[in-house]
């Protein structure tokens, strides 16, 4: 399915240059993760639930996503359809996946995705390793002395300076830009 994806529903946003499509986003300094993060200018979150899946971590997932993504899309085997309807929020979109003639993926969007209203900026600004927050903190002029801060004191201090829409366009263009992963690359 992941594959199917990469190839249909996101062959658009891998050929833009200002966009960065990425396997296994930690979120919350790893405690749950983005199957398939898109982030260009707002923060997009794919979950996927195969046929061989379950929706027992749905739940939480849904919970942590909502923290941090502008907009979700959950792709789920017809089977889970049903299920993963009565976990996820309304502005989540669905699409379905289901095999093909020839073993292919065909997707059927059931529900469009809407804007996020609910984003933590606290849980948003944890997206960053510290030296992207003491950079963005020294930016705005915050003194070097303040930068030793323990890590949670400095997103903190982040969230406290910058407004949402600021923080979250910091956020988004740290990830862009940033050149080591800890996973490994997103497929070809």
């Amino acid at each position: 399915m992941r594959q199917a994806a990469y190839g249909r529903l996101l062959s658009h946003a891998r050929a833009c240059p200002d966009t960065l499509v990425i396997d296994e986003l930690g979120l919350d300094h790893g405690a749950s993760r983005i199957d398939i993060a898109v982030i260009n200018g707002h923060i997009r979150g794919l979950e996927i639930k195969a046929e061989a899946d379950t929706l027992e971590r749905l739940p939480r997932q849904v919970a942590a996503y909502s923290e941090v993504v502008d907009k979700a899309s959950l792709i789920v085997a017809p089977r889970h359809l049903d299920g993963a309807m009565a976990i996820i929020p309304d502005w989540w979109g669905i699409i379905v996946a289901d095999r093909g003639t020839r073993q292919g993926v065909i997707f059927n969007r059931v529900r469009p995705e809407r804007a996020n209203r609910a984003v933590n900026p606290l849980v948003l600004a944890r997206l960053l390793w510290r030296p992207e927050v003491q950079r963005i903190l020294e930016g705005i002029g915050v003194p070097k002395r303040d930068l030793r801060a323990p890590r949670e004191d400095l997103y903190q201090r982040l969230v406290t300076e910058l407004p949402a829409r600021q923080l979250a366009y910091e956020v988004r263009t740290a990830l862009k830009t940033r050149s080591i992963w800890r996973g490994p690359p997103p497929p070809l």
